[in-house]
């Protein structure tokens, strides 16, 4: 609970974030991601359990309480930065990369992706330092192009 509190308050980006604030901020990205074009599939939510759970070795019930969690962060937050931020600090690049990765398999679980979807991962990339070529293979990687 102080976690989320911490988060919502912006503050998980201190230096003693601990990993579940690090899960918490990741889960609150790729939600923006499912909610982006206004309506979250039941695929873009199955795709970003699954993703979850297998980055985070978690069984599917923590996975889903995390969720919930970072819902509210999301919910309750007012720009992508206060996520973004503890991951960068906190996350190496392929840390990153990986995160832009599962982003781009929540916006096209439904079989195509909104401009509102890719814009919200955009912006992410670059919060993140990702670079822009990394930013085009992860989005070929998800798509198979």
């Amino acid at each position: 609970m102080i976690a989320m509190l911490r988060q919502l308050l912006g503050e998980a980006a201190a230096p003693d974030a601990d990993k579940h604030d690090l899960h918490l901020a990741a889960a609150a990205l790729l939600y923006e991601v499912a909610r982006a074009d206004g309506q979250i599939d039941r695929d873009e939510l199955d795709t970003l359990l699954d993703r979850l759970e297998q980055r985070w070795q978690l069984p599917r019930a923590q996975v889903k309480e995390k969720f919930q969690q970072a819902e509210t962060a999301a919910e309750g937050a007012t720009d992508y930065f206060q996520f973004t931020r503890s991951l960068r600090a906190h996350w190496s690049a392929e840390q990153r990369l990986e995160l832009i990765v599962d982003m781009w398999a929540v916006a096209h679980a439904d079989g195509e992706t909104h401009p509102h979807e890719e814009y919200v991962i955009r912006k992410v990339a670059d919060l993140l330092y990702v670079a822009h070529s990394d930013f085009i293979r992860a989005r070929h990687l998800i798509r198979g192009h």
